[in-house]
């Protein structure tokens, strides 16, 4: 049976990524670094805002952390804004929340700020089906294994959870890696096949996803009692 549920909210319940590398785009315009779409998309896919901008910065051949720095800033606020105009939720992600949330605790790992997590929670009005939240400025380059033991550890004060009971929903592979590293259960969402290769299942959204559906995918029994 499913005892926890992770999930990382950009690209599994919000298609915000394009606005993401956009706005990291602008910031490396604005430093005379130009990159094509693909090429920062590949970077800033599964990373924090300021491990992507260290990311393009050094594949474009710049070594400067005061530079990382400036981009990162910009794109964040450039992405703060364009989140503060709105933003559609994927179909069905608020009523699979509402039916995880009934079965089983809820947590966040992100690769996104607390300030962005916190607004997209509560204007989608979520905020109260999460009980824990693990983002990148937290001193993790989020989502890292550290980030999803943490948020193991987190929900295990309150109830009981077994890290290999705990089914993660992510949309990058380095989402996948990390999450398998710390020894959770995987489903890739809306990934090709080849990234999510090492995932324990796929789905292509959440739209009419149940908890039983989630334990099938990721191959744990349903059986089983908690003990």
């Amino acid at each position: 049976m499913v005892d926890a549920v992770l999930v990382e909210w950009e690209g599994v319940l919000a298609d915000t990524f394009i606005e993401r590398r956009d706005a990291l785009t602008r910031a490396l315009s604005s430093e005379g670094v130009y990159l094509d779409d693909f090429v920062v998309a590949a970077e800033c896919r599964g990373r924090s805002t300021h491990a992507a901008a260290a990311a393009v910065l050094a594949r474009a051949g710049h070594d400067d952390p005061i530079l990382v720095d400036l981009v990162a800033l910009r794109a964040t606020r450039s992405f703060a804004e364009r989140l503060g105009k709105g933003f559609v939720l994927r179909r069905g992600a608020r009523e699979f929340m509402q039916h995880v949330q009934a079965s089983a605790p809820i947590g966040l790992v992100t690769s996104a700020s607390r300030a962005e997590t916190e607004f997209v929670l509560r204007l989608a009005e979520l905020d109260g089906a999460v009980s824990t939240v693990v983002c990148s400025d937290e001193g993790l380059d989020g989502p890292s294994h550290e980030a999803f033991e943490r948020a193991v550890a987190n929900m295990a004060r309150r109830c009981t959870v077994r890290r290999a009971h705990v089914v993660a929903l992510l949309p990058s592979s380095r989402a996948v890696r990390a999450a398998k590293d710390a020894g959770v259960r995987v489903i890739a969402v809306g990934s090709p096949a080849h990234e999510a290769l090492e995932a324990d299942g796929v789905v292509e959204g959440v739209d009419g996803l149940t908890v039983v559906q989630l334990a099938t995918i990721a191959g744990l029994p349903m059986l089983e009692r908690r003990r």
